[in-house]
This record gives structure tokens, C-alpha cells and sequence, in this order.
């Protein structure tokens, strides 16, 4: 009797402890400081967001162009969540500003397509704009 009640006790706690629990991998984030000039990778990777950048601006009412963008962070596995803001202009480069913040998806291998996750945009200040282009990467 012993001799079935052992295995049968090291088999039971041996797939409560390991078998039954799923695990997920854990979900990075990078936060990039904003008080030093962008990497020559973070302003690589903002060149390669331009279109994307644009396109998603234009279906959110903001036909405009922009500069002065910067990564502020990056989250995730494989998709990655970019967390990213820039600086919208009308005209020639002059005021008003807008600066416009975006969370996108880069796909991953199920799914080709980025994602918008978040928007928002608002104007700014000269005193603003000043603060923010302090660091910023201008196209």
C-alpha cells in the first residue's frame, strides 16, 4: 500500500507545483530618459516610424507635418507597444505647435499591421515647445 500512496503523493505534488500553473512571459518596458539627446537607435527607429507616424496623424484630423519626435518608451514581447511624441506644425515651422502623443503596436508574426492604441494632441506654449525641443530629435 505504501508502496502506491508514495508515488502517487510525488506525482500529485509534482503537477500541482509545475503542471498546473501557466506561465506568461513578462511583459518589458524601456523608459527612455528625455532629459539626454536621443540614441543614434532611437533616432533611427523614429526615421523608420515616419510614414506610419503621418498616416495615423492624417486619420486622427491632424493633416499636418511634424519634427522634434522622441520615443518615450517601449513595452512588450513580440508585438511591441512604442510609446512615442512629436511636434505638429502648420506652415513654415512656425507656431501654433501642437505636440501629439501615440501608443502603436508593432505587429508582430500573427498580425502584419500596426495598431493605434492610443492618440491625443493639444497645443503648446512657446515656453512648452522650448521645454520639449530641448532634447528632441529634429527632422
Amino acid at each position: 500500500m505504501n508502496k502506491i500512496i508514495l508515488p502517487i503523493s510525488v506525482f500529485t505534488f509534482l503537477l500541482l507545483s509545475f503542471g498546473g500553473a501557466t506561465t506568461e512571459a513578462k511583459v518589458k518596458t524601456e523608459v527612455i530618459p528625455q532629459n539626454q539627446f536621443p540614441s543614434l537607435m532611437e533616432r533611427a527607429f523614429l526615421r523608420s516610424l515616419d510614414g506610419t507616424i503621418l498616416d495615423i496623424m492624417s486619420n486622427h484630423g491632424d493633416n499636418q507635418l511634424f519634427e522634434y519626435g522622441r520615443i518615450e518608451k517601449i513595452s512588450g514581447n513580440d508585438p511591441y507597444d512604442v510609446s512615442l511624441r512629436v511636434i505638429g506644425f502648420e506652415g513654415a515651422h512656425n507656431p501654433p505647435y501642437k505636440l501629439i502623443r501615440l501608443t502603436i503596436r508593432i505587429p508582430g508574426d500573427k498580425n502584419p499591421n500596426y495598431s493605434v492604441l492610443s492618440y491625443s494632441h493639444r497645443r503648446i506654449s512657446d515656453k512648452e515647445f522650448d521645454k520639449l525641443t530641448k532634447y528632441a530629435t529634429y527632422h
